[in-house]
């Protein structure tokens, strides 16, 4: 004779299963989406060389960066190109941004005052003193 709580465990036991296996796979599909659009890995490489561009910078010093390639992936992703790159004076912060929301920050450590500005194909990085 079987006992109908044993049955009922086992029943929710698969259901578990089930549901944290199709979560995993969503996961794993949304990192191969973005692995495979490869917009993390110009976010990230964009963000890295700017920071390093600002931090190598001397005072009333302006730095062109071609920005084509993110500018292509940008407009495929329908962003507008004004708002890809980001600069957080505050806690001195580069961030790019392909996607419609997050993005890549990283931090410099240069305390000049920085502007970027974008021309075109060309983004400005515009160093200047701290007055």
């Amino acid at each position: 004779m079987k006992n109908k709580g044993s049955t009922n465990t086992i029943l929710l036991e698969t259901i578990a299963f089930v549901i944290f296996n199709l979560a995993f796979f969503f996961i794993l599909l949304i990192f191969v989406y973005n692995s495979g659009s490869q917009t993390f890995v110009y976010e990230q490489s964009y963000a890295k060389q700017i920071a390093l561009l600002i931090d190598n910078a001397k005072t009333d010093m302006i730095i062109m960066v071609n920005v084509v390639e993110i500018n292509k992936i940008a407009l495929e992703k329908n962003k507008p190109l004004d708002k890809i790159f980001y600069l957080d004076k505050g806690n001195n912060k580069v961030s790019v941004s392909l996607n419609p929301s997050g993005g890549y920050s990283y931090s410099y450590f240069s305390d000049y005052n920085v502007d970027l500005k974008l021309n075109g194909d060309w983004l400005s990085i515009i160093i200047t003193r701290v007055n």
